[in-house]
C-alpha cells in the first residue's frame, strides 16, 4: 500500500534530539498507518545512526526507514537522498532538531487541492540576528527574481507527481530555496502556511553560520545566471 504521506527527517549529529523529534512527528501524523518517515543520517559522527535504527526497528505505528549517508554532504544532499527514497503520494520534511512542529506544517495539506506546492513561512520571535540576515536574503531574492520569499523557512509540501517534475541541482543549503524558485519560474500556483520557529531541543544550528550564508548567496547568483541561460 502506497503511503499517503512521507515525512523526510534529515539529521546530522542529532542523537540528543532525534527521538523526541520523531515522537512529535508521529503524534502529528493524520494517519500514522498510512504514513512513512524517512530518517536521513547525514554522515553523523555521534550516535545518530544508532538512534535512528532503533526508532525504525521499534516503530509500531508509522513505517520508518533509515537512509545512511556515510559522509556529511549537507542539508541539500540529505534532503535529496530522503526525497529519492520517499514513496508517499505527498512529501514534506521536518528538521531533526525539533525547531518546527509538523502539526503546524501539515495545516497546509488542504492547500494542495488548489495549489501545486505549499511553502512554510517561519514565525520567529527574539531571533534578531537571524531575522536581519534573512531580510537581506529576501531582498536579494526580490531583486533577482521578483519573488517575495519573506519568511520562507525552507520547508515545503508537494505531491509526488509535481516533485518528479522538478530538477533540483543544488546539493547545498540552497536546495530548498531552489525548489521554491523553480516552482515560481514554472508558473506553479504557490500557497503558504505559517509555522512557529522553536529553539532546538539540543545542540547548535549547523545552517545559520556565516560560511553557509555566503555559499547561499553565491548559489543565488549562480541560479539567476542558470535561468538566464536556460538551464
Amino acid at each position: 500500500m502506497t503511503p499517503q504521506l512521507s515525512v523526510v527527517i534529515p539529521a546530522f549529529n542529532e542523537q540528543e534530539s532525534l527521538e523526541a523529534t520523531v515522537k512529535a512527528v508521529v503524534a502529528a501524523l493524520p494517519d500514522p498507518a498510512r504514513s512513512e518517515l524517512v530518517i536521513v543520517n547525514d554522515g553523523s559522527t555521534d550516535g545518530t545512526l544508532a538512534v535512528a535504527t532503533t526508532i525504525a526497528e521499534s516503530s509500531t505505528t508509522a513505517s520508518v526507514v533509515v537512509v545512511d549517508r556515510p559522509t556529511n554532504g549537507g542539508m541539500g544532499q540529505a534532503l535529496a537522498s530522503g526525497f529519492a527514497r520517499a514513496t508517499g503520494d505527498v512529501i514534506t520534511w521536518i528538521p531533526g532538531d525539533g525547531e518546527y512542529d509538523l502539526d503546524e506544517v501539515l495545516h497546509g495539506l488542504e492547500n494542495l487541492d488548489t495549489s501545486d506546492i505549499v511553502l512554510v513561512r517561519r514565525n520567529s520571535r527574539g531571533q534578531v540576528g537571524r531575522n536581519i540576515v534573512s531580510s537581506i536574503m529576501y531582498g536579494l531574492i526580490r531583486v533577482l527574481f521578483g519573488f517575495n520569499a519573506t519568511g520562507y523557512c525552507g520547508i515545503f509540501i508537494i505531491g509526488r507527481e509535481r516533485w518528479q517534475q522538478l530538477t533540483i541541482r543544488s546539493g547545498d543549503v540552497f536546495f530548498t530555496l531552489e525548489v521554491a524558485l523553480r516552482a515560481r519560474h514554472a508558473g506553479w500556483k504557490i500557497s503558504y502556511v505559517t509555522a512557529e520557529w522553536r529553539p532546538r531541543r539540543a545542540g547548535r544550528s549547523k545552517v545559520f553560520r556565516p560560511t553557509v550564508m555566503l555559499r547561499n548567496v553565491i548559489e543565488l547568483f549562480r541560479f539567476r545566471i542558470a535561468l538566464w541561460t536556460g538551464r
